[in-house]
Parts: structure tokens; sequence; C-alpha cells
């Protein structure tokens, strides 16, 4: 085992292991209504960023991005079987001078995100945030030596955004072990590390809204002591299926599959983690991004489909966000201004099927229809039962749309353009409640993948020089 864990942190470990030998069941306090807000916010921002972000997905000259068939470009470590120290000097030379907090959360809040979550440890262990656990951190290894959680939560709390922070529980390729899986359990000294960072990460930075774990692995039982922990320190924070705990009542949401939709209506909490090209982290050379009109049609169907969205950002090593990621962040803002009607504190849709035309959203008294393929003969909604007092367009309120009931179905009248070209709104105020024919049927007309495209020309190319997406077998021990 690689434990690396600073001296000054050792009589803090050896209590935290001795409160993990035996640990009785925590106090948990109960904060029911921890969920209303990001139930009521629909979209946030997600960033990948630490020091796999300097290699851009690339070692010795080769890519070992998403696009080349690995896992994305913040494993590199892993997946370029980098040694351990090499590795982590990295760290010295770690100095984002451009990075401004400021300018991070006034991006997210402008596209029309409530909530920020980013990567305080990720799988390569190294902090972003002063632990006193280990010296493997921003503040310790760095020349930049700024605590970049805590700007970030403290400018989160100035602009009016939920903050949230990932951290790798069990994966930690510095302070446990480098292997894509581990058929053993952690180590006490290692469970006491990791409770002990959650603890300083709950109580040294202020209201955190979320706290996404990720990649549990099996040990369940173990899981279930970091999310007991939460509840004990911090019960209004919220805690997502990646803990994989034993006691599922830990998890308040579930955490869709990597750059995946859900495919259906979901009657639960429910969020799907986005990227706007393949990678999460940083990646120099790779280009397959999403464009504007797919990023906002995957999002229209998730809020459609009850879930949030948390979209993904992935800044240089000089701490920027890279301009394709300012430009569709921007095009977010543009539609939200006119349509965040339609999705901040909006339910999923009424029909468990989508529709020709798109899909919809639903407040007590309105429907939201989120127009995807235009239609300028009118748009159907077979199965409507609710009376339809007023139609009109987000983007045009103070002009009525004409409405007619027949056959079962409610036509809406459109003009002949839409008003958006990526997604157009229809609001539909009903009399009384929502209410459908629960006999009604349809397709997913909308079924969209995860977007990944590989380079299979480059793929080639490395692999007549050697080349293996996967250095270390993420099967056989190491040695």
């Amino acid at each position: 085992m690689n434990v690396r864990i600073t001296a000054t942190a050792t009589l803090l470990l050896l209590v935290f292991t001795l409160s993990c030998a035996a640990p009785p069941p925590p106090a948990v306090h109960e904060a029911p209504d921890r969920m209303t807000w990001w139930r009521e916010a629909r979209f946030g921002m997600f960033v990948h960023w630490g020091l796999y972000s300097m290699l851009g997905g690339e070692w010795e000259g080769f890519d070992y991005g998403k696009e080349m068939e690995g896992a994305s470009a913040e494993w590199i470590m892993l997946q370029a079987d980098i040694p351990t120290d090499d590795y982590a000097a990295l760290a010295e030379r770690f100095n984002p001078t451009k990075f401004d907090a400021a300018k991070w959360v006034a991006i997210a809040k402008d596209a029309g995100m409530k909530y920020f979550v980013i990567t305080s440890k990720h799988h390569d262990g190294f902090s972003l945030f002063d632990t006193e656990l280990s010296d493997y951190d921003i503040i310790e290894r760095s020349p930049f030596k700024r605590d970049v959680i805590k700007e970030l939560a403290d400018e989160c709390a100035r602009q009016g955004i939920r903050f949230g922070v990932y951290y790798s529980h069990s994966k930690d390729w510095y302070t446990r072990i480098k292997r894509r899986s581990d058929p053993n359990p952690p180590s006490a000294n290692y469970i006491a590390f990791a409770q002990g960072q959650v603890r300083e990460l709950l109580t040294n930075y202020g209201d955190i809204g979320v706290l996404w774990f990720d990649t549990g692995g099996p040990f369940k039982e173990i899981n279930s002591q970091y999310g007991q922990l939460v509840r004990q320190l911090s019960p209004q924070t919220i805690i997502g299926s990646r803990l994989n705990a034993s006691d599922e009542s830990l998890h308040d949401f579930r955490t869709m599959a990597d750059r995946s939709i859900p495919e259906g209506r979901v009657d639960f909490d429910a969020e799907s983690p986005m990227t706007m090209r393949d990678n999460w982290g940083y990646d120099r050379d790779e280009d397959n991004w999403k464009s504007v009109k797919e990023l906002l049609q995957r999002f229209s169907l998730t809020v459609c489909r009850g879930a949030n969205m948390l979209l993904n950002v992935g800044p240089t090593p000089e701490g920027e966000f890279v301009p394709e990621d300012v430009e569709r962040l921007q095009a977010f803002g543009r539609w939200t201004r006119i349509n965040g009607e339609a999705v901040y504190g909006t339910e999923g849709s009424p029909f468990g099927h989508d529709f020709e035309w798109g899909s919809m959203t639903q407040k007590p008294g309105r429907l939201y229809l989120h127009v995807l393929k235009w239609k300028s003969n009118g748009i159907r909604i077979p199965g409507l039962r609710s009376s339809v007092s007023k139609a009109y367009l987000l983007a045009g309120p103070a002009e009525s749309l004409e409405v007619n009931s027949e056959n079962g179905e409610v036509l809406i009248a459109t003009p002949g353009t839409a008003p958006d070209e990526n997604v157009s709104v229809i609001v539909l105020e009903v009399d009384g409640p929502i209410e459908v024919d629960p006999t009604a049927t349809g397709e997913r007309h909308w079924n969209v993948g995860t977007g990944i495209r590989l380079n299979t020309e480059k793929i080639k190319a490395q692999r007549a020089k050697g080349w293996v997406p996967m250095k270390l077998d993420p099967i056989q021990p190491q040695p």
C-alpha cells in the first residue's frame, strides 16, 4: 500500500482510526427539506480540475483521452501508469495564475446554473484544498499556495448560488493504491484519512450544498460510514448515489451514467452528469464538441424527464475556461433568461413518453411544451384532458396562440417559424389540476447516447508505436 500522510497529521489519524475500528451509529439529524432547493435548481456546473489538467491527456508522446478508448483525461495517472513520484512532481509546477473564482462563478450564474460542484480530490489523490491530513495539496506542494475550494465556496456565497464538492472516497492512487479497482477493503488508516478530509470539507468551507462522492467500490458498509458522518456533521448536505452505501437512505439522489440522460420519465430524484465534449478533465486537442443545439436539447429532455443536469467544464492548467466552453455556456444563458420558467421549480412531464415534437415540464396550472422539432402546422397533444385557457410562447408572451380540443387531443396553432432554433417553449395555462389520459401511449422519440466519438485514425497510429489505452491491467494485481 502506498500510504503518504504527513507526520503532523499522525495524532489526528490515530484518533480517526480508533473511531473507525468499531464505530457506534452516529446520531443522524434529519433535514427533510434539504432537497427543496436542489429540486428547484435543475441545473448546475461540474468542474474537473487538478494536476491532470497540466498534462492535457498526454504523456510521453501518447494521447490517453476518452477519444482514445481510455477512461478520460483526468485518469491519465492510471491509464499511462505514470510513476507516483513523477506524477506528484507535477504539483511543483501547478501555478494557475489566471484562476479567478469570481469569474468562474459569474460564468456559471450567467449560464443559468443554480449550483456549482468542483473536484476537491479526484482519484489521483491531490487535494485542491488546505488539508491538515496530508502535505499532498495545493497549499503545501504547489507554488500557487491558494485554497481554491475556499475561494470558490466564498464566491458562490457572495453571488448567491449553492456550492458543492466532489470527493473521491474510495479511489486514491496516491494515498491508497494505484489500481482501477481493488478487491481488498481500504485500511483503517485510509478510512480515517478519508473521514478526516470529509470532516474538513464540511466544517471549514461554509454551507456545503452537495457532497458528490464517486466510484464507491464494493465496500458498502465502509461507504455508509462516510454518509453517516455527513449526516452527523452537516445534515443539510445532499449526497449522491455514487457513495454506494449499504444504507441506501443515505443517497438523496441517483446519478445517471456518465454523459447520459434518463431514458424516460423518472419518479425519483436524479441527476445527469454531462460533458460538453468527450473528456471531463482538460484535454489539449480533443475536439468532439457537442453543438449548442445538442446540449440544449439534452438539457431540455433531462428536465422534461424529471432530472437535474450537472454540466461539466475542464479548465486549463492556467485556470481558465476554454473558449468553446464559454461559448456554449453563454448560449445556455441566453436560453434560460427567456425560458427559465420552464425549467426552474418544475416537475417532469405528466406523460410517460415523448412526442414527435418534444416533451414537457409542469407546474401547478401550467404545462411547458419544450419543442425540439418545430411544427408549423401546429402542436398536437393526444391524451391531455385538462382544459387549456391560454397558450403563448415564452419568447413572446403578449401574443396568445389559438387552442382547440378535438377527438381526445389538444391542438395548438403555431407560427410558421420557431422562435428558437434549438428549443422553443410554449406555455399552456390550464383550468384546475393537470389531467392526462392514463391509457395514452406514445414513443420515446428523443433517444440520445453519450456522444462519444473515438479518434480511430489516431488510435491506429499510436497502436502501431506500441501504445495501449490502459497500461495498468485493471484485473491483475500490481507487483
